[in-house]
């Protein structure tokens, strides 16, 4: 209940303007109740984008909420300014099924913008009197 009304808050607020208390109340909870489920703001975000990924995966079917294009655009947006953000959001546009549905289409759009960064290599630095 409380990340289904995170996710409808910050998709229509944005996820800087988006408040806990804002969300409590649109979940018919106290602020106090998303504190003891998460310590922080940043906490909550991070269930919210686990939840988006969620359904970001599970195809168009259960991407039709009315959150779900514009918490992508969000997430987005916030992905070019972090870059731990932009990686694991990458990594879910990836695996995210296309299809030929608007919300897909989106997807498939903004993978290509932010593909997913290659994993670095190992190091090969021998050290000093090895072979």
């Amino acid at each position: 209940m409380l990340l289904q009304a995170g996710l409808a808050v910050v998709a229509e607020r944005g996820i800087e303007l988006a408040t806990l208390d804002e969300v409590a109340v649109a979940a018919g909870f106290t602020k106090g109740a998303i504190y003891r489920q998460f310590p922080s703001k940043s906490a909550f975000l991070l269930a919210l984008f686990e939840q988006y990924a969620a359904v970001a995966r599970a195809g168009a079917g259960a991407r039709q909420a009315a959150w779900f294009i514009p918490l992508t655009l969000q997430f987005a947006a916030h992905a070019m300014r972090d870059p731990l953000l932009k990686r694991r959001f990458a990594v879910v546009l990836a695996e995210a099924p296309d299809g030929g549905s608007p919300d897909g289409q989106l997807l498939k759009a903004l993978a290509r913008v932010l593909p997913p960064s290659p994993t670095p290599a190992p190091s090969i630095v021998q050290k000093r009197g090895t072979p």
